[in-house]
């Protein structure tokens, strides 16, 4: 088990906890970025906080202490957390309700969270209306309605209802009861469903006094009774044989049947008829799993599980975190919950629940007898369910395993790669023309280093997927290479130095302004302006940034000398230039032909430049009328600031295409100077490319390395074709 780290920010956070408030309220835990890594609640702030940070003994003696209080989940937390916030309350009530809505609304790393964050599915019954209607919900919104559940899944809900149909025949169209609820009689002309027998209410078959009855056996039958319903259907299908009405007898003892196989289900029933939640609590390695029996009429009915992100001390802390987000997802709590542990605020926690739900609700830990064996039988569930889960964890391990370790062998790779790059190019007939980059680490994606390109040097109506492929290996290798240390020390290397501009150099510059009068304005040159490149005394290159009017920037005047060309010392001295800029743009006027020179800095296209730079393109066309037109470019900082995932080192990339898209890539890596094992997958056979002219590597049929980059590339397909849609439903807003 490793050993807690030290955490710089200790000292600090200990003398803020010092003259922390000792009252009731919440805390908060932040990483470096602001993100909230925990949300807690205290009954004495200072004391809480103060079991989070070390002692200066516990540093100096190597947290050997720490280490044997706190568990893996919490040292985890302690070593992370470099910011506190918290907030005083009036009292434990208010403050256990607001650490849940904060818990809720920023799902922090460390709490115990519901893993999967969808709605349920609810059964919601307008009881207020005098002609009630029942729906299939996601949400529970309307005060006015009683609501049932959460159930799983919304096709086993309407099975149900359409059974309860078959039996009760409560069915009506919304357009009836709309109109009966609002005072009004119902449209002379029946539903279309009132005509295949699914609306009662249309021809006047039900009046309210029949209609409602039925409704309430509905809601009675959702709640666990269920023999009136039974009961219904027996006499309904003796009723349908003796008329000769086989095929509705035949609904009838279909829906009795799957009734009987809900009832066979309850294995547990005994004749107190009473109604509880039982939350049986399983937890290993790290991971947790909730199993709540819900038991009505003394019978358990239903069963549903939560997987937990989060794995606390004990059960009776998980329980703690738990029960409010539990109890604000149900429909309908019974008056009793069983839980195995008290947590440590359990008279809080049942205030709060009592508060929330309008009604008495009992937390009980049970000791003996009927419950406790309840009790146990949820436990057992959680753990069988947490023993498959992880199996099934276990094999998707292996999987990926054996995929990476197949793909070192096939692709001569030095190791199992464990960053591997898929990227795609997703167009709608040449507009909105977007790349992709999704990344995989250790074989499972990572949603957070995908990364997309709106390719810049395509104009609109352009099909050109290796050029579009191109740019977008550009942009993104340039990080590798890009790097300002790295470059300094390689031209440090061959004896060349950057640095502004000195006064004595005005002259210098000037001569070389006026000796290239087609690439570079004489007018108002000034040497503060100026970033050059010097061998010696001798400047080899220079560049310069202009403020215009506005605090508009412009990048002019990149000019290398000749014994220097070709060898990416302009780009060098942009990159030091723009490096410059805190915030905002920089413009760059340049010929056609200088597109995808400056895209590759990070510049891209502007339709409809500033004024200023328009008039400046249009004298130079003046004085150089045989020359292409000027074309304008915009440089971004905030587009372009460092990029964890852009600046990191695949060890695998992967090109959705054949030979042709992987030789157009291979191109712009050895232009780079840039080596990274690289392959196509071509879509047609699923073919594995590593060379531009050889034949497709041999994997065998059913391998988990081939499975796994076509995954990836399908997932790139994904992220471009969404990023595409995004960009074009703009675009049609707009």
């Amino acid at each position: 088990m490793p050993s807690a780290k030290s955490n710089p920010h200790w000292v600090s956070l200990r003398k803020r906890i010092a003259k922390a408030p000792t009252g009731p309220g919440i805390y908060k835990w932040l990483d470096e970025n602001g993100t909230t890594l925990y949300v807690g609640k205290a009954k004495n702030l200072r004391n809480r906080l103060k079991s989070y940070i070390p002692t200066a003994s516990d540093v100096k003696d190597g947290l050997t202490k720490l280490e044997k209080a706190l568990g893996p989940w919490k040292r985890s937390l302690i070593e992370a957390f470099a910011e506190l916030e918290y907030t005083v309350t009036g009292n434990e009530l208010e403050a256990l309700v607001l650490e849940t809505n904060l818990i809720k609304q920023l799902r922090p790393k460390y709490n115990v969270l519901m893993k999967d964050d969808k709605n349920y599915v609810y059964v919601e019954v307008t009881v207020k209306d005098a002609w009630p209607r029942v729906d299939v919900v996601r949400k529970m919104e309307r005060r006015d309605a009683k609501y049932f559940g959460p159930f799983l899944s919304a096709y086993e809900v309407r099975r149900i209802l359409d059974l309860l149909h078959d039996v009760l025949c409560y069915r009506a169209c919304k357009t009836a009861l709309d109109a009966l609820n609002a005072g009004k009689p119902v449209p002379e002309h029946p539903c279309l469903d009132s005509q295949i027998g699914e609306c009662c209410v249309c021809k006047g078959a039900l009046t309210q006094g029949e209609y409602r009855p039925r409704m309430e056996s509905v809601m009675e039958f959702f709640k666990g009774h269920r023999q009136p319903v039974i009961s219904a259907a027996q006499e309904r299908m003796r009723q349908a044989v003796a008329e000769k009405k086989f095929e509705r007898a035949a609904k009838l003892r279909d829906a009795l049947q799957y009734i009987a196989n809900m009832e066979e289900r309850q294995i547990v029933s005994d004749t107190s008829r009473e109604d509880a939640d039982v939350l049986g609590i399983a937890r290993a390695s790290n991971r947790s799993c909730v199993v709540a029996l819900r038991v009505r009429d003394g019978r358990v009915i239903a069963e549903d599980h939560h997987f937990l992100a989060g794995s606390p001390a004990t059960d009776a802390e998980l329980l703690g975190e738990f029960l409010p987000q539990y109890v604000e997802a149900q429909a309908e709590l019974p008056p009793l919950i069983l839980i195995g542990e008290a947590p440590e605020d359990m008279d809080l926690l049942q205030q709060w629940v009592c508060a929330h739900t309008g009604r008495n609700v009992e937390l009980r830990v049970p000791e003996r007898g009927r419950k406790n064996k309840l009790l146990q039988l949820a436990e057992d569930n959680a753990l069988e369910k947490l023993k498959a889960q992880e199996t099934k964890w276990e094999v998707a391990a292996r999987n990926v395993e054996s995929a990476l370790e197949e793909l070192q062998r096939l692709l001569n790779l030095p190791a199992p790669p464990k960053r591997i790059e898929c990227y795609d190019i997703s167009h709608l007939g040449g507009t909105e023309t977007v790349g992709s980059m999704v990344v995989g680490i250790d074989g499972k994606p990572r949603n957070d280093l995908y990364r997309n390109f709106t390719i810049k040097t395509l104009h609109e109506g352009d099909i050109d997927d290796y050029k579009a492929l191109q740019e977008v290996l550009k942009r993104r290798l340039r990080h590798l290479t890009s790097s300002r240390k790295a470059e300094e020390q390689y031209w440090e290397s061959k004896g060349i130095a950057f640095g502004k501009a000195l006064k004595k150099e005005q002259k210098m510059i000037e001569e070389i302004h006026n000796a290239h009068p087609e690439e570079m304005s004489s007018v108002d040159i000034n040497y503060t302006q100026y970033t050059v490149a010097r061998l010696g005394e001798e400047i080899v290159a220079f560049g310069r940034l202009v403020s215009h009017p506005g605090k508009l920037l412009e990048l002019k005047s990149i000019w290398v000398a000749d014994a220097w060309r070709s060898q990416k010392l302009g780009q060098t001295i942009a990159r030091l230039i723009l490096k410059g800029i805190k915030r905002g743009k920089a413009y760059v006027t340049i010929v056609p032909s200088l597109e995808g020179y400056y895209a590759s800095l990070g510049f891209r296209y502007v339709n409809n430049p500033p004024k200023v730079l328009l008039e400046e393109m249009a004298l130079e066309k003046n004085k150089f009328p045989e020359t292409p037109d000027g074309i304008a470019m915009v440089y971004d900082t905030v587009q372009n600031k460092d990029d964890v995932s852009l600046t990191a080192q695949p060890d695998l990339l992967v090109i959705d295409g054949g030979k042709g898209q992987l030789s157009a890539v291979l191109e712009i890596e050895k232009s780079l100077g840039i080596s990274i094992p690289t392959v196509g997958l071509a879509k047609r056979e699923e073919e594995i490319f590593a060379s531009s002219s050889g034949e497709p590597i041999e994997f065998p049929k059913e391998s988990q390395g081939r499975f796994l980059l076509m995954r990836l590339r399908d997932e790139a397909h994904r992220f471009a074709n969404a990023h595409r849609q995004k960009r074009l439903e703009k675009r049609v807003f707009a």
